[in-house]
């Protein structure tokens, strides 16, 4: 496992367990509230200001961490639900 894998597993456990909220009824998303997070801060640290360039990264070298990685109008759509959602 390398240090961006273990830094990310991290973030996704803490994300999950002390910032999200717990999900409404209904049929959950393939991507968790916690995993778009993640990989939103992911993107910032690794410096990735264009979410194309982010998103075709992360696809390529993060798909063993996160098997649903939407499209680019995917990924930015639900981002703004989630920061709309939060408190």
């Amino acid at each position: 496992m390398t240090d961006l894998d273990t830094l990310l597993t991290a973030l996704y456990v803490f994300l999950d367990d002390h910032v999200i909220g717990r999900r409404r009824i209904g049929r959950p998303p393939l991507l968790s509230d916690a995993e778009l997070l993640c990989l939103a801060i992911a993107q910032v640290l690794l410096d990735f200001p264009r979410e194309r360039h982010w998103i075709r990264y992360a696809r390529k070298h993060l798909r063993h961490l996160f098997p649903c990685i939407p499209g680019q109008s995917g990924y930015s759509k639900r981002l703004r639900a989630v920061r709309s959602s939060a408190p």
